[in-house]
């Protein structure tokens, strides 16, 4: 079992200690299973932040914590979660948090925005507009910092699609219509074509998923 070691990521944890048992738990598994600390680094540590498709919140606060510098706004559809991250957040004066669908509402323009664990709730058509809004929602020279699941390797692959499959379909802590893992090479070649100057990092190491992101520039 992985052990959480970065003292803001702690910290952010313990905010959500007074929340509910669901809440909770999913915070924790999100946390020894996606690798926070490192998507963070490639977030500017300062500016106008937009975390799209929040949820409860965790990340926000992380990046929040993680660097004063940042204004970090927190976005999603869920406003059962958007409340919870709302309370989560009291103390933290650098991150809001808004009820919104990002595909269909106006946006605040921002310095970077990132997009965890997001992609794969929607089908190809849906994830092309979101990117198509992502470069759109960005400042000139803006970053979008994306973090998904590639199919590759297969065994991961199959690892990932099954707890998907568990908090979306059956628990129905994620919501979403469908579970869409396109692989890598096709995700980049439509960050391209938006417009984006992309470079993929893999993040799996020691973990059973396939983790890899995406630092796109504008």
């Amino acid at each position: 079992m992985k052990t959480i070691g970065d003292a803001a990521l702690r910290r952010a944890l313990a905010a959500y200690r007074r929340m509910p048992p669901g809440a909770r738990l999913h915070n924790w598994v999100r946390a020894l299973t996606c690798p926070f600390p490192r998507i963070e680094t490639f977030v500017p540590r300062e500016g106008d932040i937009c975390d799209l498709g929040c949820g409860h919140g965790l990340f926000s606060i992380y990046l929040a914590l993680r660097s004063p510098g940042r204004r970090v706004a927190g976005y999603d559809l869920d406003g059962e979660k958007i409340s919870i991250a709302r309370r989560a957040a009291r103390g933290v004066p650098n991150v809001s948090f808004e009820e919104a669908d990002i595909l269909a509402q106006e946006l605040v323009p921002c310095d970077a925005a990132a997009l965890t664990d997001v992609l794969y709730l929607m089908d190809d058509a849906a994830q092309d507009r979101i990117i198509a809004r992502c470069h759109a929602l960005l400042r000139e020279g803006g970053t979008l910092v994306v973090h998904t699941s590639d199919t590759r390797p297969r065994w991961k692959y199959r690892w990932a699609l099954g707890q998907e499959l568990l908090a979306v379909k059956l628990l129905g802590i994620t919501r979403g219509r469908t579970l869409n893992f396109r692989p890598a090479g096709e995700l980049e070649a439509v960050f391209d074509r938006v417009g984006f100057t992309t470079r993929m990092e893999r993040l799996d190491r020691g973990y059973p998923y396939p983790h890899i992101l995406f630092a796109c520039v504008k």
